[in-house]
């Protein structure tokens, strides 16, 4: 995370790194359900897309101290808990 001192002047800019962080989040699980339930690799891939380089967007934004807020841990476990689930259900289903 950033340092909250070195990062005083980016408190305008939280929005849109909350924005971002949830837009690539969101995105990302689409395509984890396309790839891990519809068995839709390619699918997936042309998801991932967008999530990568938005994710790449905000992580580097953040690393940047041009935004200080985004998802919080609790919501990344959320995030990887739906991972971890649709890719067991998919690897029992094919």
């Amino acid at each position: 995370m950033s340092d909250p001192d070195r990062c005083e002047w980016c408190e305008q800019d939280k929005d849109i790194g909350f924005y971002l962080s949830l837009g690539g989040a969101i995105i990302s699980v689409i395509g984890v359900i396309v790839n891990n339930v519809m068995l839709d690799h390619i699918g997936a891939m042309q998801i991932w897309a967008f999530s990568n380089v938005i994710l790449l967007v905000y992580f580097y934004g953040e690393y940047k101290c041009w935004w200080s807020n985004g998802l919080s841990s609790a919501a990344l476990c959320a995030m990887y808990v739906v991972f971890t689930v649709t890719n067991l259900y998919g690897l029992w289903i094919s």
